[in-house]
């Protein structure tokens, strides 16, 4: 992985390609009017991987092209689900099974030097990656009500040689538990609420345990790769919509809509950091960053 030399190209040159077949396979079996089971199979290649060093989006989340040195990520995935409707087809549900098998996924070694380091390629170190899951879908709709439900139980997994002491360990965005529920109601025709209420597991981040000093250089402690978590993620979103009269002689309609974002305002963290204590350099706290409170919004829509 030691960067040994580099070759710089003229602007708009070709210099290296990388190429694949893609093949998919989707089968649809109805087994009545109202219930079907599904299952497909796809082979992808992605030509650009992005390789995060933070659990926020920052200069630290590199995206990589492909090159002489990275390969193109190759995946294959499959999947099976089954579909059924109830009630007259008011009623829509799903249930549905996937697994997909990554080589050549990449990410940064431990302790990675990035910052002013333009031979970045030398910090990455490449292995497998394994995503699985399941998906629970209902939805409902009569003539005033509508609403649904949907949980995903998902985890993402990477296995890269030098990296964890060659231990799987999840991936940045591995949220096992994902929950949405969300309904709207006319009360008129021309009022409207609805909510949104959306929970997930908190993404995974390292935790630096201890340090140690070399030479007048502090060195850092850190806990496995992504072994502990930030806390969960949870918010509850309301509205109200308010049509406007419908007018002959009118060329134009116009909705006013009361919102409010994260009603009960819940404290979600977008990232952490830990800072040295100013009056005692041996310890350090925990600093976390919280992203948006509740927001009330006004918004008018008009159509013409």
């Amino acid at each position: 992985y030691e960067v040994i030399d580099s070759t710089y190209y003229d602007r708009g040159r070709f210099y290296h390609s990388h190429h694949g077949l893609e093949p998919r396979l989707s089968a649809n079996i109805l087994i009545s009017e109202k219930s079907s089971v599904k299952a497909s199979y796809s082979r992808t290649r992605q030509y650009l991987q992005l390789a995060s060093n933070s659990s926020a989006g920052t200069p630290l989340d590199i995206w990589f092209p492909a090159s002489p040195n990275i390969r193109p990520q190759l995946s294959d995935q499959v999947t099976l689900g089954y579909f059924r409707n109830f009630l007259e087809n008011r009623i829509e549900s799903s249930f549905e099974l996937y697994y997909k098998k990554m080589n050549q996924a990449i990410d940064f070694r431990d302790h990675a030097q990035l910052m002013l380091n333009p031979m970045l390629e030398g910090e990455l170190r490449i292995g497998e990656a394994t995503s699985y899951g399941a998906e629970f879908y209902m939805k409902y709709e009569d003539r005033r009500f509508s609403g649904w439900i949907s949980y995903t139980y998902a985890r993402a997994i990477r296995d890269i040689p030098g990296i964890n002491e060659g231990k799987p360990y999840p991936a940045p965005y591995d949220k096992p538990n994902d929950l949405a529920l969300v309904f709207s109601y006319d009360l008129s025709d021309r009022l409207t609420i609805a909510s949104n209420w959306v929970y997930s597991t908190g993404i995974p981040f390292t935790m630096p345990t201890g340090r140690y000093e070399i030479m007048g250089n502090i060195i850092p402690l850190y806990t496995g790769r992504n072994e502990y978590r930030l806390p969960d993620y949870h918010r509850l979103d309301l509205s109200l919509t308010i049509r406007g009269r419908n007018r002959p002689d009118r060329k134009w309609s116009g909705d006013l809509n009361l919102s409010v974002y994260n009603a009960y305002a819940r404290k979600n963290v977008w990232t952490i950091r830990f800072v040295q204590d100013e009056q005692d350099p041996d310890l350090a706290y925990a600093e976390m960053t919280y992203l948006f409170s509740i927001i009330p919004a006004i918004t008018y829509n008009f159509r013409f």
